[in-house]
C-alpha cells in the first residue's frame, strides 16, 4: 500500500467510552434517567492505563487521542479538581515512557451539568468567553509540556445538532432555532481554543464529523443539500474565508479564523440517509447495517478526504476517528482493510493525510449502545482481535517518539 513510512497510526477515545461518566457530567444524568445504558467504567482505562498504554504502544499505536473530562476536573463551578489534574498527568506521563504522543481531546460528547445546564453551554457567549476560555488556559497550563497536540472539542457541528435538533444526547431537545444557536456557539468556541492554544508550542488540530450525505430518494435532494450546508459547508468556509454560514441566519465574519488549525482530522464511520422531512437513515437503505443502524462504505471515506483536500488545500489531513460497531469480526477486518486500502489511495492521489486513528482501541462504552456492539481493536479482555492483525500486517514501521505530528 502507498503509505509513507512516517504515516502515524494510533486511536481515538471518549472518557465516557474509557472510563466511564463523571458523575458531574450531562451524560450520568441521562443515564439515571433510564435515557441511555449504565457505563460502568467504560473499558476501565482510569486505573488500567498504564498496562493499556504500554500495549498499544507494542502493537505500533504510538498516536493516542485521548479525552480529558472536563466534569472530573471541574465537577462543579468554580471548583478545580487538582486530583484529577494530578491523575490525568500521569496518564500522559505514562504515555510518554511507553513513546505514545498523546493528543488531548478537551470535549467529547459530554459536558459538566452545570455547564449545560445551568449556563446554557455553548449557547451562551459569556461561557464561551468566560467559562470556556478559562477550562482551555487551564487545560494548556495544566498539560501543554505533556500534550503533543490539541483537539478542542470532537465533532462540533455534531454534537450540537445531536444535543438539540436530534434529542440523542443532553439537553435532548428538537428545536431548529436552538440548534442553529448551539452550532454556532460550538463553532465559536473552537475558534476561542484555538486562538488560546495556537500561541503555544503544540499544534491544533480541529476534528469534525464529516458524513457524506445522500437523500434516501430523489425528492429529498433539497432537504438533503441543506444538512450538508450545515455538516460541511458551515465549518469548511469559516476556515478557509473566515465566514460563517448557516441556512436561516445571516453570514458571520470571524477574525483570524481563515487558515485556522494546523491540521483537520476528519471523523467518518459511514454516509447518512436524509429524506424529505429531515430523518435520517441508512443509505442504501437495503445495505448492512452496523450496531450504529448505518451502513459503513469505507469508500465513501475516500470521497471525504479528497473533497476535504480539494476545498482546503493547504492543510494536512489526518483520518481522527473511523471504525464499526459490531460484534462480526471477520466484517470488521474487511472494512479496516477496505479503510487502508482508500486513504492509501488517497495519498497516491496527493492528498496530504499523515495519519489514521480508529475509533476505539479497547472495547468499551458506546453511548446510547452501551457494551452492545463494540468497536475496539482489543477486546474488553485485552486480546488483540484477528481483525487489527490482518491490518497491522500492513502497517509501515511504528513512529517513533521524536517525531513530530504536524510535520509534513
Amino acid at each position: 500500500m502507498g503509505l509513507p513510512d512516517d504515516f502515524w497510526w494510533g486511536c481515538s477515545s471518549s472518557s465516557v467510552g474509557t472510563e466511564g461518566v463523571g458523575p458531574t457530567a450531562d451524560w450520568s444524568l441521562w443515564e439515571r434517567d433510564g435515557r441511555a445504558p449504565r457505563s460502568g467504567d467504560g473499558s476501565g482505562f482510569l486505573t488500567n492505563f498504564a498496562d493499556d498504554l504500554s500495549g498499544l504502544a507494542e502493537l505500533g499505536l504510538r498516536r493516542q487521542r485521548l479525552t480529558l473530562e472536563w466534569a472530573r476536573i471541574a465537577p462543579r463551578p468554580g471548583v478545580v479538581d487538582k486530583g484529577m489534574i494530578d491523575h490525568y498527568r500521569q496518564v500522559l506521563q505514562a504515555a510518554r515512557d511507553v513513546g505514545i504522543e498523546p493528543w488531548i481531546t478537551l470535549v467529547h460528547g459530554s459536558l459538566p451539568g452545570w455547564f449545560s445546564d445551568d449556563e446554557r453551554g455553548f449557547r451562551d457567549e459569556r461561557g464561551v468567553a468566560l467559562t470556556w476560555a478559562r477550562h482551555v488556559d487551564l487545560m494548556a497550563e495544566s498539560f501543554d509540556d505533556l500534550a503533543a497536540g490539541w483537539v478542542p472539542i470532537e465533532d462540533p457541528v455534531g454534537m450540537a445538532l445531536r444535543g438539540h435538533l436530534l434529542g440523542t444526547r443532553p439537553p435532548g431537545r428538537r428545536d431548529p432555532v436552538v440548534a442553529r444557536d448551539a452550532v454556532q456557539g460550538t463553532l465559536a468556541a473552537v475558534w476561542e481554543a484555538w486562538r488560546l492554544l495556537r500561541s503555544g508550542p503544540r499544534p491544533v488540530m480541529g476534528v469534525f464529523g464529516l458524513p457524506t450525505v445522500r437523500p434516501v430518494r430523489p425528492e429529498a435532494a433539497d432537504e438533503a443539500r441543506r444538512w450538508e450546508q450545515v455538516i460541511w459547508t458551515s465549518w469548511i468556509g469559516a476556515v478557509r474565508d473566515g465566514v460563517l454560514r448557516l441556512p436561516g441566519r445571516a453570514a458571520i465574519e470571524h477574525d483570524g479564523l481563515a487558515d485556522a488549525f494546523d491540521l483537520i482530522g476528519v471523523a467518518f464511520d459511514h454516509p447518512v440517509g436524509i429524506d424529505t422531512d429531515g430523518t435520517f437513515g441508512p443509505v442504501p437503505a437495503d445495505g448492512r447495517t452496523d450496531g450504529s443502524g448505518f451502513v459503513p462504505i469505507p469508500e465513501e471515506l475516500g470521497l471525504v478526504l479528497r473533497r476535504v483536500a480539494e476545498e482546503l488545500p493547504e492543510r494536512g489531513l489526518v483520518v481522527a476517528a473511523t471504525g464499526v460497531a459490531t460484534t462480526d469480526d471477520d466484517w470488521r477486518s474487511q472494512l479496516m482493510t477496505d479503510t487502508v486500502t482508500q486513504v492509501s489511495d488517497a495519498i497516491d492521489d496527493g492528498v496530504d493525510v499523515r495519519g489514521l486513528l480508529w475509533h476505539t482501541a479497547i472495547d468499551g462504552y458506546e453511548w446510547l449502545s452501551g457494551f452492545e456492539h463494540p468497536r475496539g481493536l482489543l477486546t474488553a479482555d485485552r486480546i488483540v482481535k484477528p481483525s487489527f492483525e490482518a491490518v497491522a500486517r500492513t502497517m509501515p514501521r511504528p513512529p517513533t517518539p521524536t517525531e513530530d505530528p504536524a510535520d509534513g
